[in-house]
């Protein structure tokens, strides 16, 4: 995962507000809380790789992947909001892709808001929409792509 480094507990404060920051323009867009704003993220740095892309001592990038039995379940992919068009956002996918290889899985699944701008993007790469889910304040679609060229 060349670039990314893993986070650690220490780096737990600035995950949160890294998160708050990345997702901002995301729940302005949906009028929703993002998914990920509700999590305990002590819990995710325990029972998740949490893989933070650093530009210099600046937090750009956050990748956060769950190992399950038969996939890698991508938690979340956040960039900082003034590197939207960089590339950053991509490159965290791909070694979304090459972890989950490594790691012998097949598969990777994500849930997205289905107002979420990013479900595009998520389409244009390869994942597809396996279900739709109904929850309280938002329309959950459940997507998964393969991870084979």
């Amino acid at each position: 995962m060349t670039q990314l480094t893993r986070a650690v507990p220490g780096d737990r404060e600035r995950v949160e507000m890294f998160q708050k920051a990345a997702y901002a323009r995301t729940e302005a867009v949906i009028g929703a809380p993002a998914i990920p704003l509700e999590w305990d993220y002590g819990a995710i740095l325990q029972e998740c790789e949490v893989w933070l892309y650093r530009n210099g001592s600046k937090l750009d990038g956050v990748l956060i992947l769950r190992l399950l039995e038969k996939e890698l379940f991508l938690e979340s992919i956040a960039t900082n909001p003034n590197s939207s068009g960089s590339g950053l956002g991509r490159m965290l996918m791909d070694a979304a892709f090459d972890r989950a290889r490594a790691l012998g899985l097949g598969r990777i699944a994500l849930i997205t808001n289905s107002r979420n701008p990013a479900v595009g993007w998520y389409k244009k790469i390869g994942f597809l929409v396996d279900f739709e889910e109904a929850q309280e304040h938002r329309m959950v679609l459940h997507m998964s792509a393969s991870t084979m060229d």
